[in-house]
């Protein structure tokens, strides 16, 4: 295991075939993308110091995503270690988003020239630069690129009214063109194949209610691919060979963990003990990952595979660091590395034996222990767990308490385990971040953090845990 970063997740991480991640974090009241190379983390600079939200990564490191720009406008750019950040957008002083990246770094989203004005398609690379897609005929409404593949594909939306969308595809042959053929009320697109299928979810009508996955091809068009045994389905993911991974609904409120393929049709994935289940991501060599609720009902992480069914990656790790919880697992590459959020914020799995053995980087951090709410003057007793799994030792542990003030950490170590605590009272209501900081000898530093409310009627619960939870839209609903 990995710790990438401490905090809140502001948009969904992207892993590459070389195990290599991109993702954005809320920590001290703004989004902040990173960049994991492999052995450490970068950060993705924004022009002005405003938020980054990453949306893609392809397999030699290029980042693509949206930024705060210098005039306070939302701008798309390319990022890479070597090149750092390039803007992109068209003429003038408009907005721009990007939303995906090919493996040629090629590079849509959606711009507009005039800040207030609808927004279009675009496709981007270094060699041309930016080319407006056009609108399709019959739908001359704002329109975004969402996905493609490297063979020239883009597939979006156009958007009525800010809330009803309607498939759309390009490729230079043809144009812009709507791709919803069974007229449905509403559709949006999820995933690109390598042949240029396109995945998503529609609507077939307002009275229905339910959303139903789709597949399109140019031979056959928009294919409803039903729902199962359920009253609704939805696509989340689907890799470039077709398997698609989501979820289905049923009228009680359970949901259950999807996959479908062309040979195997749709098949729920069972839960962990629990009454919901959602698969978020899908690799080329059939596995799915998700969340799951156990028996007790709490979430966890999975991974499935066709054969040995469902496994909490609780279970599945060789030395986890004291009081982790992996919630939900999100990204999985085909060597079968996982990023997952966890009670000690986001986290790269790696399989033993792979990437050069299973060496990690610096010390395994676990959750911050400690209550969610104190009152003024109240002392909080924190303490946290780690593993030094390359046992090269531990040099210093730090303590910041939000509040300007920070201190060193008793700290306890042996066997290649060890734990730290430290108090702290506040002197003044407020919510504040504790951030913990250790670092081996060989000057490594690993991170986590933990929010403590500070109020007069706090209802203090000691040892409770910190929770990064996941900020991102729908995850109370099944998205």
């Amino acid at each position: 295991m990995i710790n990438l970063g401490p905090g809140s997740i502001a948009a969904y991480p992207r892993i590459n075939a070389a195990g290599q991640v991109a993702f954005s974090m809320v920590s001290g009241g703004r989004a902040a993308g990173f960049f994991f190379d492999g052995a450490d983390i970068k950060e993705i600079g924004a022009p002005g110091g405003g938020n980054v939200y990453v949306a893609g990564l392809n397999d030699a490191g290029q980042v693509a995503g949206t930024a705060l720009n210098t005039h306070g406008l939302e701008n798309a750019f390319v990022w890479s270690a070597g090149g750092g950040m390039v803007g992109i957008h068209g003429a003038g002083n408009g907005r721009s988003h990007g939303l995906a990246i090919s493996k040629r770094g090629v590079v849509t989203g959606a711009f507009s020239n005039d800040p207030d004005g609808p927004a279009r398609p675009f496709r981007w690379s270094a060699a041309s630069g930016m080319e407006d897609l056009g609108l399709a005929p019959g739908l001359p409404w704002p329109s975004t690129g969402r996905v493609l593949n490297d063979a020239g594909l883009i597939a979006g939306v156009a958007t009525i009214d800010d809330e009803q969308t309607h498939a759309i595809a390009w490729t230079r042959a043809g144009g812009t063109v709507a791709i919803d053929t069974l007229g449905s009320a509403e559709s949006e697109v999820v995933a690109v194949g390598a042949n240029g299928e396109v995945s998503g979810n529609r609507l077939a009508s307002y009275e229905d209610g339910g959303d139903r996955p789709f597949l399109w091809t140019r031979a056959a068009g928009m294919v409803d691919l039903g729902t199962g045994r359920g009253s609704s389905a939805w696509v989340n993911a689907m890799s470039p060979g077709l398997h698609i991974a989501g979820g289905i609904g049923y009228p009680d409120g359970r949901q259950r963990a999807m996959s479908w393929t062309r040979h195997g049709g749709m098949r729920e994935l069972g839960t962990l003990g629990g009454r919901t289940s959602v698969a978020r991501g899908v690799n080329g060599k059939g596995q799915v990952v998700g969340f799951a609720e156990n028996g007790a009902g709490a979430m966890r992480a999975f991974v499935w595979r066709a054969g040995s069914g469902m496994l909490d990656l609780n279970g599945a790790m060789r030395r986890a660091p004291p009081g982790l919880v992996l919630e939900h697992a999100m990204a999985i590459n085909d060597s079968g590395a996982i990023v997952a959020s966890s009670n000690a914020g986001l986290v790269l799995l790696r399989p033993d034996g792979g990437y050069g053995g299973g060496q990690v980087r610096g010390h395994l951090l676990g959750p911050v222990m400690a209550a969610a709410s104190v009152r003024p003057g109240e002392q909080l007793q924190a303490k946290i767990g780690f593993v030094d799994d390359d046992h090269t030792g531990t040099r210093s542990i730090s303590w910041s308490w939000g509040d300007g003030s920070g201190q060193a950490g008793k700290l306890r170590e042996a066997g290649g385990a060890g734990t730290a605590s430290a108090s702290h009272a506040y002197a003044s209501p407020g919510s504040f971040e504790i951030i913990v900081r250790v670092v081996d000898r060989d000057g490594r530093g690993t991170t986590v953090s933990h929010r403590v409310d500070v109020t007069d009627s706090a209802d203090n619960k000691p040892g409770g845990e910190s929770a990064s939870r996941l900020a991102l839209p729908g995850l109370g609903r099944t998205r």
